[in-house]
């Protein structure tokens, strides 16, 4: 079983980290809804964004904004994998 293959279902909402938080760099994840689990090559969530933070700053809905966007969040990576690179805030 992949690792985060059962942390949300449909319909809830979920935190995708782009890069491990650490002391000294400012986060960079989105948030979103899973709209559905699919596989393109690799088992994945499929979100709409709600949120997108880039460089510890919210951005806002616009030209470099995934806000809106479909975004495709895989249930497990072979590099740079953590305990919280996925999390669901539904609970």
């Amino acid at each position: 079983m992949l690792k985060f293959s059962k942390i949300a279902q449909v319909g809830q909402v979920i935190r995708a980290y782009d890069f491990k938080p650490m002391a000294g760099r400012a986060d960079c994840y989105v948030e979103g809804t899973v709209t559905k689990i699919d596989n393109r090559g690799y088992d994945c969530f499929v979100i709409t964004v709600t949120r997108d933070v880039f460089d510890g700053e919210v951005q806002p809905r616009g030209e470099h904004s995934r806000v809106g966007h479909e975004v495709f969040v895989p249930f497990e990576v072979s590099f740079m994998e953590y305990d919280a690179r996925v999390m669901n805030l539904s609970e």
